[in-house]
């Protein structure tokens, strides 16, 4: 069992690194539900096996590996999967995804705050599209309107959002 302290700070590191390795899990594991399920038994399997952490090593470079092996485990169960990674491949996109995290972390970071900065309807057109991944006539069904109009909607929405990303991108770098 983990002392308080060592919970604090596995808290403390799986905090820092958790958005990178649910965006790593849901890019190697199509199927979003079990994605997710992928992630909870990651996050799991960590805190569980914290005391076998190496501080001296990065926290995500670990949280990394974990995770990969819980997703091979995905892909060995389920062989008939569309994307299935071959062991070479799956560790040739883990170094790579370790070395690109922070930055997709720090574009999904201003993509949710451009997210949160939206208007209730377009925000509203954005969940239904890529949340609840309706098309635009079922969108248009749901909120009214047509679905070229919500088409159009959904590509000015975007590029709005492509902006503002690349806005506070610039700003961060800034600042830092």
């Amino acid at each position: 069992m983990l002392s308080e302290s060592e919970q604090e700070r596995f808290l403390r590191l799986w905090a820092e690194s958790q958005r990178a390795v649910v965006h790593y899990i849901h890019a190697t594991v199509r199927d979003t539900a079990l994605a997710q399920d992928v992630a909870q038994v990651t996050a799991l399997v960590l805190f569980r096996r914290f005391t076998e952490y190496d501080g001296r090593r990065p926290f995500l470079a670990w949280a990394l590996g974990v995770a990969q092996f819980q997703v091979r485990g995905v892909n060995r169960d389920a062989a008939r999967s569309r994307v299935c990674f071959d062991s070479e491949l799956l560790e040739q996109f883990t170094e790579l995804w370790a070395e690109t995290a922070a930055v997709a972390s720090e574009r999904s970071a201003a993509l949710e705050d451009c997210l949160e900065g939206l208007p209730s309807r377009p925000r509203q057109m954005v969940r239904l599209r890529y949340f609840e991944q309706l098309n635009s006539g079922e969108i248009a069904d749901r909120i009214g309107g047509s679905a070229a109009a919500v088409r159009m909607a959904l590509q000015r929405i975007r590029e709005q959002l492509r902006v503002c990303v690349e806005q506070r991108l610039r700003v961060d770098r800034q600042s830092s």
